[in-house]
């Protein structure tokens, strides 16, 4: 299937499993239920399962290769992630969920952008002070951007039982993930599961005792917000990274993380 929402030649095909670059494949990383193990709702399932389960795919750093040399210059990368549908036990399945490191010199860690390029998604981001657990999450469609502020733990989720999850982010290219608190916590806050005769609901995780925990739904930025029109692809901003500043040094663009977080 061709990505066209990608605003380059993109290609996924969903039997190989392959992402195909003006017509050759380029080349990925798998996550496997091994590398979940530690994140899932069940997580007695991971031991009666193939540690080696494929569960997505991710293609990082692709570009036009007219457009390497200022994506560089200006610390950007655009990376594409494929999630196929399908479920761990009871729980849709969902990327392993990390945090970011911290820009160099300032007590902020750098955010994140993503575009549902096909299908639909469920993001989800948390913080957590001490006790207190503030996690929220956005249903996505095609086409819609969600970004993630500064020092929030994230993960996605695709909650679909047949279709493709196929997103785009982009992102300062030399951060570095950080898994350390989502391992200690077994996942973020909540999962997303289906119980029973197909009822769909988040679920809090059971290590969240002894906190409290809130849950809040959010919506989709306003693409205008970063100077695109509607339904319109991100990776055009490659010609505008000004626009994307915000990714490289967030310390100077708390306004915008404001509107990111505003409530449905």
């Amino acid at each position: 299937m061709s990505i066209a929402l990608s605003g380059m030649n993109l290609c996924y095909d969903g039997v190989l499993k392959k992402l195909f670059f003006n017509g050759k494949p380029f080349e990925g990383s798998i996550r496997f239920l091994d590398d979940l193990k530690s994140v899932i709702y069940d997580r007695e399932l991971s031991g009666g399962q193939s540690p080696e389960r494929e569960l997505y795919y991710m293609f990082r750093d692709i570009c036009k290769a007219k457009d390497q040399k200022i994506l560089k210059e200006n610390n950007l990368r655009y990376d594409i992630t494929v999630i196929p549908p399908c479920f761990i036990g009871e729980e849709f399945v969902k990327t392993q969920g990390h945090a970011h490191s911290f820009v160099p010199e300032t007590d902020v860690t750098y955010p994140e952008m993503y575009q549902i390029l096909d299908g639909k998604a469920i993001y989800m981001f948390e913080k957590r002070e001490g006790e207190q657990i503030q996690t929220y999450y956005i249903c996505g469609n095609k086409g819609d951007i969600v970004i993630v502020p500064p020092d929030y733990s994230h993960v996605t989720v695709n909650p679909s039982v047949d279709e493709t999850l196929i997103m785009a982010n982009w992102v300062e290219r030399n951060f570095k993930s950080v898994y350390g608190p989502i391992l200690e916590s077994c996942g973020l806050g909540f999962y997303y599961v289906r119980e029973g005769y197909g009822k769909d609901l988040f679920i809090e995780n059971p290590s969240n005792k002894g906190c409290s925990s809130e849950l809040h739904e959010l919506k989709p930025i306003n693409p205008g917000l970063i100077g695109l029109d509607e339904c319109e692809s991100m990776y055009n901003l490659a010609e505008r990274p000004e626009l994307l500043e915000f990714l490289v040094k967030p310390q100077n663009h708390g306004k915008m993380f404001m509107e990111a977080l505003k409530s449905v």
